[in-house]
């Protein structure tokens, strides 16, 4: 009887806070009437809806590691682990969409993805709403204390601001109050099962996301240890026993997610944060304006409220809240949170559900406290705070929405303790509150830019006229493997918008071998400096004859095309090249080039030494010769020299290069190093016809990498234009490229008849002794490879891609297939831990009364 009142309780609890939900999303719903999409028009349309789709596609396709479409090839499984591969938020949706395209014959494209934005953002908030819910309600044991409670910790800034940009952050809002569940219950001398359940679920989900959570567990648990909530709880020693146990259990039942996961952060290349980390700063009005963390004015008022803190439960949650909002100030906090990186405000649904707490003993205590004068104190505490905040932060315009509800509110509120109205009154006013200021929060959110349906389907994203220029593309491609080198500017993951095998990606987590190949060793220019990403080849043919790309397709303004691009097709905005001479996915190199030797060569040495042969460690032959420009003078216009720093002192200025001529130059590369000084804007490089922008000074997103190669057009002059400011411009150097060696690798005859189809390929060779079987496919661990059925190694050549070398002349089957590095072993981890764990819980579950079970 008991169990089955309980469960009404929760149905009904469950159905009414999806309806709050409907209500706290009215504005986005309203506004999707009119071609508003709840999504940021940057990490939103960049990231977040192209990864949906391209995952479900993956995955409908039935590739679940692999894939040739993510960027040059790579492991999507584990790069994509930070956002949805294993999210459990994504995967009951791209189940349900499986059934239904399956059932109805529909094909789920990138508008039906942006179609489930909102009813994926209400559910979420919805189970985020219930699950504080039952955390609030083993703390406080008030239902209603623990419903409103619940209720304002889903609807806060933190939900709709993350949501919006980066959904999978919101995430954290439901596996929190989850895991402190678990947390609670082995304090309380219960059951270990839910958090060992909750934190092998959260480690699968989003093994990111698992690190701030967990570190916010054990902050916690540390504190539990010296604040008692119950008479009943375990000692510190039988609490750690129990956590190191549950810890252990999870990791077994999560590794086959999170090793993967953990192994491709780990391999990925970003440069560290290396700007100062202030100590104190005010960045954000927590009342007037919040952008993550609000502060509303009747949980300000608890903080003063002196007969609430006779509760040990409220003294409890009022330090944390208090103290996370002193830490919310605090930079080096937020780094912390994000494994000691820049620093980002991540981290605080603990403060939020700290505030949750605080209103639920208000609520649950209301007629102990209703009338203390005390009361007063923090009304004129607000005021205070708020002109404080007028005064040292002036750029934070106040919400006027959020001013005129708060002040209503406050009405209501003095009317409700004036005329002690019963608590149901208060209640409803913090709900009613709460649904009113999360439209107020969205509202405020669409003006720092918000996609809308004519964005999207506009040049500036996806238009009409692109997917149609890359189906014309689609259906002259000479074979699968061929690139399509175009992406709308600044959205590396057009090809997964779009459809297309391109040359592209933008994640925050990619692999890093490949980056260093893009950053450092070959130092391909990608039009734009920015981390996390990769983007064309720099106008290099040779690069892009070794990467397939066929067609290269640009903007009309462009004047920049690759040697030996002919222009196809016209279109209104946009103009296509192609050149069907590329070389295949796998070829035979009989040379091998010492890579050590290579190290301070130009990089078309390094170009030609992979055309003619393969870079291996231990490789024999010594660096290809290029031929090198004489520079024979340089001149500075709108500026000057001052040592090796070039001062611009003018809108714009140049330095003017004059060469040497030379005969049979196609494209002359040019090196140099150029960093700018101070710059705390942005700025473009133009050389010659060619351009391309790098970062301000104080970015937290330049790559740091200053070297830098630009592939122009042959000629007798060198023009170097840049905005105002002051660079550090030295070791220019120009090199001469005839395409005499990738002439010669387009003759040569290729005895590698082997294909590629994302994680597998397969074929027969027929070579010499000691030659390398080279491939365009990206390096990474889990590759492995077997000739004639006989297991032997993949090594990394040409700095970051697969090579296999054979050891025997003659021909050969050939056998290459891709698994995330250790991901066999630590799937049967995992299946047998969760064998033993579902039977031994379900044991454990039979010997306790059912009266009793929970």
């Amino acid at each position: 009887m008991f169990q089955k009142k309980r469960r009404r309780v929760n149905g009904v609890v469950l159905i009414s806070m999806l309806i709050i939900s409907l209500l706290a999303h009215l504005f986005y719903i309203i506004t999707w009437q009119q071609g508003t999409v709840m999504k940021g028009i940057n990490d939103g349309l960049s990231q977040m809806l192209p990864f949906k789709q391209f995952i479900y596609n993956q995955y409908a396709e039935g590739h679940f590691f692999y894939s040739a479409d993510f960027g040059l090839g790579g492991d999507f499984f584990s790069s994509l682990a930070y956002y949805f591969t294993t999210n459990l938020f994504f995967l009951p949706w791209v189940a349900i969409t499986w059934g239904f395209a399956t059932l109805f014959q529909f094909t789920p494209d990138f508008d039906y993805w942006m179609m489930l934005v909102l009813p994926m953002s209400i559910f979420k908030q919805t189970v985020i709403m219930f699950v504080a819910y039952i955390f609030l309600k083993q703390i406080l044991q008030s239902i209603r204390g623990a419903y409103v409670g619940a209720v304002f910790y889903a609807l806060s800034p933190f939900f709709f601001r993350h949501e919006m940009y980066w959904d999978i952050l919101t995430d954290a809002m439901f596996w929190l109050p989850l895991i402190l569940i678990g947390v609670e219950r082995i304090i309380r001398k219960q059951s270990l099962f839910v958090f060992t359940l909750s934190a092998a679920l959260m480690m699968i989900s989003n093994f990111y996301l698992s690190y701030v959570v967990l570190l916010t567990a054990v902050i916690y648990m540390i504190v539990r240890q010296f604040m008692h909530l119950t008479d009943n709880e375990r000692s510190t020693f039988e609490q750690l026993k129990r956590y190191i146990a549950s810890g252990i259990i999870s990791f077994a039942l999560a590794c086959f997610a999170f090793i993967p996961a953990a192994y491709g952060f780990i391999n990925n290349v970003r440069p560290p944060f290396q700007d100062p980390i202030k100590g104190f700063e005010i960045n954000d009005a927590i009342i007037m304006s919040p952008r993550v963390l609000w502060l509303p004015i009747f949980i300000f008022i608890l903080f003063f409220i002196k007969p609430l803190y006779r509760h040990r439960t409220f003294r409890f949650f009022a330090i944390f809240a208090g103290v996370g909002i002193i830490a919310h100030f605090i930079p080096y906090i937020g780094s912390i949170f994000n494994g000691f990186s820049a620093p980002q405000q991540r981290w605080e649904s603990i403060v939020i559900l700290s505030f949750a707490g605080m209103l639920g003993v208000a609520i649950k205590y209301f007629e102990e406290w209703r009338r203390d004068r005390t009361i007063v104190y923090g009304v004129i505490g607000f005021i205070a705070l708020w002109s404080l905040f007028i005064w040292l932060i002036p750029q934070y315009e106040s919400s006027v929405p959020l001013l005129i509800t708060t002040a209503i509110w406050l009405v209501i509120f003095a009317i409700t303790q004036w005329y002690r109205a019963p608590l149901i009154w208060f209640s409803a006013s913090i709900l009613v509150f709460s649904i009113i200021e999360a439209n107020i929060f969205s509202e405020d959110l669409t003006k720092t830019g918000v996609a809308t349906k004519s964005f999207i389907t506009s040049e500036a994203y996806h238009s009409n006229e692109q997917q149609q220029a890359v189906e014309w593309m689609q259906q002259r491609k000479v074979s699968k493997d061929a690139r399509i080198d175009w992406m709308v500017p600044y959205r590396n993951n057009t090809p997964m918008v779009q459809n297309f095998r391109g040359t592209s990606i933008y994640s925050s987590i990619l692999n890093g071998d490949l980056l260093l190949w893009y950053l450092r060793d070959l130092q391909i220019d990608m039009a734009r400096e920015s981390v996390s990403r990769y983007g064309t080849l720099g106008n290099r043919t040779n690069l892009m004859a070794m990467q397939q790309v066929q067609f290269y397709m640009r903007e009309k303004s462009n004047e920049a095309v690759p040697y030996n691009y002919r222009l196809v097709k016209v279109n209104e905005n946009t103009q296509i090249y192609e050149n069907d001479q590329y070389l295949p996915v796998f070829r035979i190199a009989t040379k091998t080039y010492r890579q050590s030797d290579l190290d301070d060569a130009p990089v078309l040495a390094k170009e030609h030494a992979m055309l003619d042969g393969v870079i291996m460690t231990d490789g024999k032959e010594k660096a290809p010769k290029v031929k090198k420009r004489k520079i024979l003078s340089n001149t500075v216009q709108g500026g000057h020299w001052d040592g090796e720093e070039l001062i611009i002192n003018q809108d714009k200025g140049r330095v003017a290069f004059s060469l040497a001529p030379i005969m049979g130059a196609k494209t002359m590369y040019v090196q140099m190093y150029i960093e700018g000084i101070r710059n705390y804007t942005g700025f473009t490089i133009e050389a010659n016809e060619y351009r391309t922008t790098r970062k301000k000074s104080n970015s937290i997103y330049r790559t740091n990498y200053n070297h830098i190669t630009l592939a122009i057009d042959a000629s007798n002059q060198l023009l170097i234009e840049l905005p105002k400011g002051t660079y550090r411009l030295k070791d220019v150097a120009i090199y001469d490229e005839d395409y005499t060696t990738l002439n010669a690798a387009y003759n040569k005859k290729n005895e590698a008849d082997v294909s590629w189809n994302h994680g597998e390929a397969k074929g027969e060779v027929n070579v010499k002794k000691d030659d390398v079987l080279v491939s365009s496919i990206p390096y990474e661990k889990g590759w492995h490879a077997k000739v004639d059925g006989k297991k032997v190694a993949v090594e990394k050549v040409n700095y970051a891609f697969v090579g296999v070398p054979m050891k025997v002349e003659g021909k050969h089957e050939v056998e290459l297939y891709y698994r995330p590095p250790y991901w066999p072993y630590a799937l049967w981890v995992s299946v047998i831990t969760w064998v033993i764990f579902l039977i031994y819980s379900w044991r454990q579950r039979q010997k306790i009364p059912k009266w009793q079970r929970r």
